[in-house]
């Protein structure tokens, strides 16, 4: 919706300014509508006092983690030692993890890549890798476990 502009300073050239009215506008507006002019005699404005402005900023209480352990503590905790990775795709890889980054990208030795195909699993064994932690879907601490028979 359309209306006249509000600033009628401009009246020399005998011309209407037409002012679009945005959703930003009315729920200005509204806010403005809103907030009450005068609260117990005081200004709605409060201004902050400087002892206020410097004083530390309140801390927040986060609910306490159950495991006490983040997953990038889990994933160093691994360093090392074999891991199971299984890929977003038909993969899945058991290594010895030396090192990974925020990305969770990972250079892994000693590598067996399993691919899962229609005709079954095919083994493929690879001295060291460098993994784009992209397509991880899951990370198994300890390797692949043992078939049972």
């Amino acid at each position: 919706t359309s209306g006249i502009c509000p600033d009628r300073r401009n009246t020399s050239f005998k011309r209407k300014c037409v002012v679009r009215r945005t959703s930003t506008h009315f729920a200005r507006a509204k806010r403005r509508e809103e907030r009450p002019k005068v609260v117990e005699g005081r200004p709605h404005r409060r201004k902050k006092d400087t002892a206020t402005m410097l004083a530390a900023p309140k801390t927040v209480e986060l609910k306490e983690n159950p495991s006490k352990l983040l997953p990038s503590e889990l994933i160093d905790k691994c360093v090392g030692s074999r891991i199971w990775v299984i890929m977003k795709g038909d993969r899945e890889l058991v290594g010895i993890l030396r090192g990974f980054d925020v990305y969770v990208n990972m250079v892994l030795e000693d590598v067996t890549e399993y691919e899962i195909t229609s005709e079954g699993t095919k083994e493929k064994h690879l001295d060291q890798i460098l993994l784009n932690g992209n397509n991880v879907a899951m990370l198994v601490p300890g390797g692949m476990p043992k078939p049972s028979d």
